[in-house]
C-alpha cells in the first residue's frame, strides 16, 4: 500500500508544508513547540513519553499513523536519541545557529541514567560573559539557556531569570509538563555544540556533559519519508 494511502487527506496536508528539499517543515516546529506547551501542568509521563504525546498532538495522527512511521507506540528517551542520530524521521542540528523552537533534545541512556527528552520552546539566549556569568564557565565556548517543555521528577533549577514552572514557592512539583531551561554549550569560532547541563544555575562542573559522559542531539522533525 502506498504510505499516502495508509494517512489520508490530514497527511497529504501536512506533506504539502514541506518545502521541496524534503527538510522538515517551520510551521509543523511551530505546533510542535505549541502543543508542547498546551502540555505545561499536564500528567503524561516523564520525558520520551512527553516528546511523544507532544509530537504526536502536533501531528494530529491516530495510533496506527504513529506506529507506522516510528514503530513504537511512545518513544523513550533513548529511542528519540537514536532515531535523531540514525536521520529516521529527523535532520540533526550540532550548530547552535539553526536551534529553534520546536525542535527536540534528547540524551541518551548511559549506565544507571535512563535519558531524557525535551521539546524546545524558544531561541537559545546568550550566557556567555559579558552576556551574564553562570558559572561553571569554559575558555573558547560560549553558553546559552534554552527554553524548553518536559516532563520531568528533577528540577531544573531556579531563579528570577530562568525559572523552572513547576515551582511555587518552596514547593517543586514533579512529574508533570513544565517549562524551564537547560544550559548548552558552544564552541565559540565555530558554533558546534558540546555538552549541556541540567540547569543553567548550577554552579558545578560535575553537572555539565559533553558527548563522552551523556551522548545527546538535537533534532528537526523531517516525516517525508512517511508519506
Amino acid at each position: 500500500m502506498n504510505k499516502l494511502g495508509l494517512f489520508g487527506a490530514a497527511a497529504i496536508a501536512t506533506a504539502l508544508c514541506f518545502p521541496s528539499d524534503a527538510q522538515a517543515d517551520p510551521v509543523l516546529n511551530a505546533s510542535i513547540s505549541a502543543h508542547a506547551v498546551a502540555l505545561i501542568g499536564s500528567n503524561t509521563g516523564n520525558g520520551g513519553a512527553f516528546v511523544t504525546k507532544a509530537v504526536k498532538d502536533a501531528l494530529a495522527w491516530s495510533s496506527s499513523q504513529w506506529l507506522y512511521c516510528f514503530d513504537s507506540s511512545t518513544l523513550s528517551a533513548a529511542q528519540w536519541y537514536a532515531d535523531i542520530t540514525a536521520g529516521n524521521n529527523f535532520v540533526e542540528i550540532t550548530n547552535i545557529a539553526d536551534v529553534e523552537a520546536g525542535h527536540i533534545i534528547a540524551i541518551n541512556a548511559t549506565g544507571s541514567y535512563s535519558g531524557h527528552a525535551a521539546v524546545i520552546v524558544g531561541d537559545p539566549i546568550d550566557i556567555t560573559p559579558p552576556n551574564a556569568f553562570y558559572t561553571p564557565y569554559r575558555t573558547a565556548q560560549k553558553q546559552w539557556a534554552l527554553p524548553i517543555v518536559d516532563s520531568t521528577g528533577s528540577e531544573h533549577g531556579q531563579n528570577v531569570s530562568y525559572p523552572d514552572s513547576r515551582r511555587n514557592g518552596a514547593v517543586f512539583t514533579p512529574n508533570i509538563g513544565g517549562s524551564a531551561y537547560l544550559r548548552i554549550y558552544s564552541d565559540e569560532a565555530t558554533g558546534e555544540i558540546l555538552s549541556y547541563g541540567w540547569s543553567v544555575t548550577s554552579t558545578t562542573e560535575a553537572n555539565v556533559y559533553d558527548q563522552s559522559e551523556r551522548p545527546f542531539a538535537i533534532g528537526e522533525l523531517d516525516i517525508t519519508a512517511c508519506l
